[in-house]
C-alpha cells in the first residue's frame, strides 16, 4: 500500500506537470483575437485578462501551428497586434504597447500604474472568479482570473478601485500597485444565492429545498480555533451533536454481567443498548471503518451533520445515531500552491497540592490498617510472613509489618513508635510526580500542494504529528499521507481519485496511578535505587526473601524497574482508496460508479523483560521441585512476549443514477437512484512466547500440556491453573459481515417555495434472520419544506430575510451483533473434563428472526435570518428506537434462558437551537457570535432485568425501564447508627440500620432483600448521570490585522456521585480521618466505623447514599484564541508567503461547578480542584 500511495502521488504531479506543458494546436484565418484567446484557454486552462475596449483596436488573427509551446505562439498570436502580453500566475495579461517617454515639461500629469492582485471568499480563503475590479467613476476595468488573480493598467495612482462579485459585499480600495488579497464578505441578504449546497454524502442538494435536520459548520468556524483532533473542533458547534470526553456512560450490556464505560459521543441522544452508539463518519462521500485519526483537523473544508431521518435515512441501517459528512479541501486550478502549518501544544503536568487530598492522607491510612491489623496480629505472626506455604503469601503494608514485629518483639515499642511516627509524616507524592510524570507535548507539522488546470487537479498533503504523553515512556507518532486527483477524461467523463495513507505508533508503558500506591512508601532510596511497592506485590517481602533463598528470583513489584522493562508497542498502519466516475448523461442526468477500499494492518507487542516484575511472577508460579531437590522451571527463565496481528478491511461498491434538472421556470427535481456492495473482514491472531530475549530473539520450550490440564502445580506458590490464562495467550478470530442495499431519495421543489422529499432503502445482510416479515422490510422517510418568506404577503416585512418550516417523518436502522441467525460459540478449556480438554461454549442461540434495531424519527423544524445578520434554526424531535437487542426470558424449552432477542425500547425527545449573529461588519472591525443549545429526554420504554437494583450493579444499571438512559439511583441516606453503621430509610418513616451480618442470618436475610427490592423504598431515582442539556457560546472579533475567539461550553441536567470519605483508600479526601471511632461519635460525624469499609452491604450503602449525589452542571472556558495576520508586510513578501499567520491559543482555562463542592466533570476527577489547561501555538502560511 506504501507503494500504491507513492506511485498515486507521482502519477498525479506527472499528470499536473503535463497539463502545464501543453502543445498548442491552431488553424485560423482572419478569426477575431477574443475568438482566438477562448481557445488557447480550453487548450491550455490559461486565464487572458483585458478590456473589452482594449480589443477594439485588435486585427484579426492568421496563424498555424501544431504541438507548438504557449510562449511561442502568444508571440505569434501578438507580433502584428497593438498589445503586449505578459504571464502572471495561471493568467495571461493584455495590455497596451509602451509609449515613448513623456517629453520634459510634461511631469505635471498624474503618474499611472499598474495595479495586481487577488480576490478571495473572506469565509472559505477560496478564489472569486469573475469578480469585477473597476476604476471608480470610470468604465475602465477587468474581471478576476479563475484563481482569483487580476491585473489592470494605466491607472491613476490616486484613484480608488471598486471590487464587486455576485451575492458579496463591494470593497472600496486605494489604487496600490500591490492590492494584495482582497476577501469579499458574503452579502447576508443574498446568502440563498451564493451558499454551499448540503452534502449528504450521496447528494447535493440546494439548502432551501432541504426537508431534513441538517447543520453545518463552515471552513472560517471550524479554523477559528487550533485544533490537533478532528473532533475537538466540533465540541458544542452543532446543534444536537454531544462530545464529552470528562463525563462517562456506565451500563450493563445485554448478555453481560460486567459493565462498561464510555465518553459521550452521539447525535440526539442515546438509542441502543448494545450496538454502537457513535453516529456515522462519511469522509469524502463513503462511510468509513477506519480510526478518526485518519481525518487531519487542517484540511476540513465543511461538516454537516445528518439529525433525521429525511437526511440520513438514505444510509439505512446504520444511520440511527445520526450521520457525520465530512468534506475534505480540495484543489484550485492554478500553478503549484503550498501550505505549511506548525503546531506545537503543552499541557503542564499534575499539580497533586491542589487536589482534594487530606493534608494528613498518609496518617489516615496509617491509622486505619493500624486499627483493622491490631485484632489479628499476635507473636506468631512474624515468623508466619516468611514461612513458605503459609498464607503468609498475601501482602500486607509497611504498618501490618511493624505491627508483627512488634507482636513478636522483634522490635521495641520504642522503635515501633518512631517508626509508625515516620510512615505517618511521609508522603511520595511529589516523588511520584518527579519520577512518573511530565508536561504532554504534542507537535504537528502539515505540508500540502494542490494546483493544476481545468483537465487535471491535485491535492497532496504530508502530515506528522509527535505525541509525547505526560505519563513516562508513554507516547506516539503518526503520519498522513493524503493525495487527492481530479482528471477531466472527456467532456462528460471525470475521474476523482483520492488515497490515504496512516501509520499510527503508540509506545506505551506501566505506570501506576498515585491512587495505587501506598502514600508512605518510598519509590527509590537515596541513592537511587528503586524501591519496592506491597501494594503491587504478589508475596511481601519476607517470604520473597525465603523463596529467593530457595532459588527462586525476586518478584517484588518495583514501580521505577517495570516502568523500563514492559513496554507495549502498537503499529498500525491504515490505507484507503476510493475512486469515483461521473459520467454527465445530459439533459440533467448523471451517472456514477465508484467505492472505496479501506484496509488497516496492527501489530500489537507486550513484552515484560526477565528483569520484569510480571516476567518473573509467571516463572515463579509454576516453579515445582524435582526429587534430587533442584528446581524445574515449568516456565522457562526469561521475558514474555505476547504478539497480536490483527487485520481488518472493507470495501464498498456503489453504481446510481443521478437527475437535477430545472424544469420550466417553476418545477425543480433532484434525484438519486443506487446501489451498493459492502463486505467488511476482519481477522486477528494471539500467541505468547515465554523465555523470550530481545536480544537473542529466542524463546525456550514450555511444557503446556502439564500446566494447562493442572497435573502440573507450583510447589511453591498457590496459582490457579494455566488453563485459566490460556485464552489470554493464544487465540484467533475471524469475523465477516456483508452488505447489499438498494437506496433512492428525491427532492421535488415547486419555486423554491415548497419542497417535498422522499427516501428508501433496503438493506440485506448476513447479520439478520431469514424471517421474511423483517428481511425485506425497508428503511423509508418522507420530508417537506415551506419557504414562507417567498410568499406575497411577506415581501413587506423587509426584516424578514427568511422563514421557513420543515417537518419530517421516517425509520432509521442500527445493527448490533450480540445476537445472530447462527449459533455463537467460542472456544474454551473446559474444567469439565479431567485433564483439562478444548471445547466450545455456547454464547447465543441461533435467532432467525434476527433484525435491525429500527428508530422512528418525527422533526419539526423552523430555519429564519431576521435583518439580514441574524439567523438560526429551531428544532423539536421524538424518536421512538424498538426491536433493540437485550435480555428476555424466552421459552426455557429451548435451552437458554434469557437470551439476547429485539424486543426492548427506548424513546428520545428534545429541541434544538442555533443562533448566528454578525452584530457588526466593518471594514476594520467584525463582531460575530454563535450559540448553539439543545436539550434531550429519553426513557426506556421496554427492557427485561435480572435484577431490578442490586447493590454491587447499583452505579452501572444504565437501561431501566420507565427511567431515562443512564438513570441513577441511590440509597435514602439517614446518617450512622449509634454502632457506626450506615442507616436508610424508606421514605415513609421507617429507618433500617446496615449492618455486617451474615447473609445466613435473619438479619441478613432481610438486609438482602430489602436492598434489592425496589418496591421496598429504600432506593429512589437520583437523576440521570448524562448530560441532557448541551451548549455553546462563541464569539470571534476581528479587528485589523487580529482576531480573538473565546468558546464557553456550558453541559447541565444531570448528576454526578461524588466519592465519600473513607479512610480505607490510598489517598483519602479531606475528612476521611473523622469516622466513627466510639459510641457518641454518631452526632457529629456522618462518616461510617471502620467495619463498613469491608463489608458488602453497609459499603455499598454509604457509597451509593443519595447523600452524595450532586448536582453535575458545570461552565468551562474551553478556548480563547488570539491571531494576528502578516499579510502583505515587507518581510512577509520578500520571503514569497502569500499569506502568514500566528495563532496562540489557551484550552480549557477555567471551569466552574454549580455544587457545593464546586466540582466540575472537565477536571477529570472529583479528587482535582482545578483544570489543566493546554497552550498552542500555530504558524500558518502559504507560498
Amino acid at each position: 500500500m506504501k507503494l500504491t500511495a507513492l506511485l498515486l502521488t507521482v502519477f498525479i504531479m506527472q499528470v499536473s506537470a503535463s497539463s502545464f506543458a501543453q502543445k498548442i494546436t491552431l488553424k485560423e484565418k482572419n478569426t477575431p483575437l477574443g475568438e482566438v484567446f477562448n481557445k488557447i484557454s480550453k487548450q491550455t486552462g490559461y486565464d487572458f485578462l483585458y478590456t473589452s475596449s482594449l480589443l477594439r483596436g485588435a486585427k484579426p488573427v492568421n496563424i498555424e501551428v501544431k504541438n507548438t509551446e504557449l510562449n511561442i505562439v502568444l508571440k505569434a498570436v501578438f507580433s502584428d497586434q497593438p498589445f503586449d502580453f505578459s504571464i502572471e500566475d495561471k493568467s495571461i495579461v493584455v495590455t497596451p504597447k509602451t509609449k515613448q517617454a513623456a517629453p520634459a515639461g510634461a511631469s505635471n500629469m498624474q503618474a499611472l500604474i499598474e495595479i495586481k492582485g487577488t480576490v478571495i471568499d473572506a469565509a472559505s480563503g477560496q478564489p472569486i472568479s469573475g469578480a469585477s475590479v473597476v476604476i471608480k467613476n470610470t468604465a475602465q476595468g477587468i474581471r478576476s482570473a479563475s484563481n482569483g488573480f487580476f491585473i489592470l493598467s494605466g491607472v491613476d495612482e490616486n484613484a480608488t478601485i471598486i471590487i464587486t462579485a455576485v451575492g458579496y459585499a463591494y470593497k472600496e480600495l486605494p489604487a496600490a500597485k500591490n492590492m494584495g488579497t482582497i476577501a469579499l464578505d458574503i452579502l447576508t441578504k443574498n446568502l440563498k444565492e451564493v451558499e454551499v449546497t448540503v452534502n449528504t454524502g450521496y447528494q447535493r442538494i440546494k439548502p432551501e429545498q432541504s426537508t431534513g435536520a441538517v447543520a453545518q459548520i463552515s471552513t472560517k468556524a471550524y479554523e477559528s480555533r487550533v485544533s490537533t483532533n478532528f473532533l475537538d473542533g466540533l465540541v458544542n458547534r452543532l446543534p444536537g451533536l454531544m462530545i464529552n470526553n470528562s463525563v462517562s456512560f456506565t451500563s450493563t450490556t445485554p448478555g453481560s454481567t460486567g459493565s462498561t464505560s464510555r465518553s459521550l459521543f452521539n447525535i440526539r441522544g442515546i438509542s441502543t443498548m448494545s450496538a454502537n452508539q457513535s453516529p456515522l463518519i462519511v469522509v469524502d462521500g463513503y462511510p468509513t471503518e477506519l480510526s478518526l485519526n485518519m481525518i487531519d483537523p487542517n484540511e476540513i473544508k465543511s461538516v454537516t451533520i445528518l439529525s433525521d431521518a429525511a437526511a440520513a435515512t438514505i444510509y439505512g441501517v446504520r444511520a440511527s445515531n445520526g450521520v457525520i459528512v465530512i468534506e475534505r479541501k480540495q484543489a484550485m486550478i492554478g500553478k503549484p500552491r503550498f501550505e505549511l502549518r506548525l503546531t506545537s501544544n503543552i499541557t503542564p503536568k499534575e499539580n497533586y497540592n491542589r487536589y482534594r487530598y487530606a493534608d494528613d492522607a498518609s496518617a489516615i491510612v496509617a491509622d486505619y490498617e493500624k486499627s483493622i491489623y491490631s485484632g489479628s496480629v499476635n507473636s506468631t505472626t512474624w515468623p508466619l510472613l516468611s514461612l513458605i506455604g503459609s498464607n503468609a503469601i498475601v501482602p500486607r503494608t509497611p504498618v501490618y509489618y511493624l505491627l508483627a514485629q512488634s507482636a513478636g518483639n522483634v522490635i521495641t515499642p520504642e522503635q515501633f513508635a518512631s517508626s509508625y511516627a515516620a510512615l505517618q509524616q511521609s508522603d511520595n507524592k511529589n516523588e511520584y510526580r518527579k519520577l512518573f510524570l511530565r508536561s504532554a507535548v504534542t507537535q504537528t507539522y502539515t505540508l500540502s500542494t494542490s494546483g493544476g488546470s481545468d483537465r487535471a487537479l491535485y491535492y497532496i498533503k504530508a502530515n506528522y504529528t509527535r505525541n509525547r504523553f505526560s505519563q513516562r515512556n508513554n507516547d506516539d507518532n503518526n503520519w498522513l499521507l493524503s493525495a487527492r486527483t481530479m482528471l477531466k477524461l472527456s467532456q462528460r467523463l471525470t475521474l476523482e481519485l483520492t488515497t490515504d495513507y496512516a501509520e499510527l505508533r503508540n509506545n506505551s508503558a506501566p505506570v501506576p496511578g498515585l491512587e495505587d500506591l501506598s502514600p508512605f512508601e518510598g519509590l527509590q532510596d537515596v541513592n537511587g535505587n528503586p524501591l519496592y511497592s506491597t501494594r503491587g506485590s504478589q508475596v511481601n517481602p519476607y517470604l520473597n526473601n525465603s523463596l529467593m533463598g530457595k532459588g527462586l528470583q525476586d518478584i517484588l513489584y518495583y514501580p521505577l524497574v517495570d516502568v523500563d522493562q514492559i513496554s507495549d508497542k502498537v503499529k498500525t498502519v491504515n490505507n484507503k482508496i476510493t475512486a469515483n466516475f461521473n459520467y454527465n448523461i445530459g439533459k440533467g442526468f448523471g451517472l456514477l460508479f465508484g467505492g472505496i477500499y479501506e484496509n488497516s494492518n496492527t501489530d500489537s507487542r507486550h513484552y515484560a523483560s526477565e528483569f520484569s516484575s510480571e516476567a518473573r511472577e509467571y516463572i515463579a508460579q509454576y516453579v515445582t521441585v524435582n526429587t534430587d531437590g533442584t528446581l524445574n522451571y515449568n516456565i522457562p527463565k526469561g521475558g514474555y512476549l505476547r504478539q497480536q496481528a490483527s487485520n481488518f478491511f472493507s470495501y464498498t461498491a456503489r453504481a446510481s443514477l443521478t437527475y437535477n434538472k430545472k424544469i420550466a421556470a417553476d418545477h425543480s427535481f433532484n434525484a438519486i437512484l443506487g446501489g451498493e456492495l459492502r463486505n467488511v473482514v476482519s481477522k486477528s491472531n494471539l500467541a505468547s512466547y515465554f523465555g523470550y530475549s530481545d536480544e537473542t530473539l529466542l524463546q525456550q520450550p514450555v511444557n503446556y500440556v502439564g500446566i494447562t490440564d493442572g497435573s502440573i502445580r507450583g510447589s511453591f506458590l498457590t496459582s490457579s491453573p494455566f488453563a485459566n490464562r490460556y485464552n489470554s495467550l493464544f487465540g484467533q478470530q475471524y469475523n465477516e459481515d456483508r452488505f447489499l442495499s438498494g437506496f433512492s431519495n428525491i427532492v421535488y421543489s415547486y419555486r423554491d417555495m415548497y419542497s417535498l422529499s422522499g427516501s428508501i432503502r433496503i438493506d440485506q445482510s448476513n447479520l439478520f434472520g431469514t424471517n421474511p416479515k423483517y428481511k425485506y422490510k425497508p428503511l423509508w422517510s418522507i420530508g417537506a419544506r415551506w419557504n414562507v418568506e417567498k410568499e406575497r404577503f411577506m415581501q413587506q416585512l423587509d426584516w424578514v430575510n427568511q422563514l421557513t418550516f420543515r417537518v419530517s417523518y421516517g425509520f432509521n436502522g442500527n445493527v448490533a451483533k450480540l445476537s445472530l441467525p447462527q449459533v455463537i460459540a467460542g472456544y474454551t478449556l473446559t474444567p469439565y473434563t479431567t485433564p483439562r480438554s478444548t471445547a466450545l461454549e455456547l454464547l447465543s442461540y441461533a435467532n432467525s428472526s434476527l433484525r435491525w434495531e429500527q428508530t422512528k424519527n418525527i422533526n419539526f423544524g423552523m430555519d429564519y435570518r431576521i435583518f439580514t445578520h441574524i439567523d438560526g434554526t429551531v428544532n423539536y424531535y421524538i424518536k421512538k428506537s424498538t426491536d433493540l437487542l437485550g435480555n428476555s426470558l424466552i421459552d426455557p424449552t429451548i435451552g437458554v434462558s434469557p437470551s439476547i432477542i429485539n424486543n426492548a425500547s427506548i424513546d428520545n425527545r428534545g429541541i434544538e437551537l442555533r443562533l448566528n449573529a454578525d452584530w457588526i461588519a466593518r471594514k476594520n472591525f467584525n463582531w460575530n457570535t454563535g450559540f448553539v443549545i439543545a436539550r434531550n429526554t429519553s426513557k426506556v420504554i421496554d427492557v427485561y432485568q435480572r435484577v431490578a437494583y442490586n447493590p454491587q450493579t447499583l452505579n452501572s444499571l444504565g437501561y431501566v425501564k420507565g427511567y431515562p438512559v443512564g438513570a441513577m439511583f441511590s440509597y435514602r441516606d439517614a446518617g450512622i447508627s449509634s454502632a457506626g453503621f450506615p442507616l436508610i430509610t424508606n421514605g415513609k418513616g421507617k429507618i433500617y440500620e446496615v449492618d455486617n451480618s451474615s447473609n445466613n442470618t435473619p438479619q441478613g436475610l432481610m438486609l438482602t432483600s430489602l436492598l434489592s427490592n425496589d418496591t421496598s423504598g429504600v432506593t429512589r431515582y437520583a437523576g440521570s448521570s448524562i448530560p441532557t442539556i448541551n451548549a455553546g457560546l462563541s464569539n470571534r472579533f476581528d479587528i485589523g490585522r487580529f482576531y480573538v475567539f473565546a468558546m464557553v461550553n456550558y453541559y447541565g441536567g444531570f448528576k454526578v456521585r461524588v466519592p465519600v470519605p473513607d479512610p480505607s483508600v490510598l489517598r483519602p479526601l479531606e475528612g476521611s480521618g473523622n469516622y466513627w471511632k466510639n459510641p457518641g461519635d454518631e452526632n457529629h460525624t456522618d462518616i461510617p466505623n471502620i467495619a463498613t469499609y469491608n463489608s458488602g452491604n453497609p459499603n455499598f450503602v454509604y457509597r451509593y447514599s443519595d447523600k452524595y449525589v450532586v448536582n453535575g452542571d458545570y461552565i468551562t472556558l474551553g478556548d480563547l484564541t488570539l491571531s494576528y495576520s502578516l499579510d502583505n508586510q515587507p518581510f512577509v513578501k520578500n520571503i514569497g508567503f502569500t499569506h502568514f499567520e500566528v495563532k496562540l491559543q489557551g484550552s480549557n482555562l477555567w471551569t466552574k461547578g454549580f455544587n457545593k463542592y464546586n466540582y466540575s466533570a472537565a477536571a477529570g476527577s472529583f479528587q482535582k480542584s482545578y483544570i489543566t489547561p493546554t497552550y498552542y501555538l500555530t504558524i500558518f502560511t502559504n507560498f
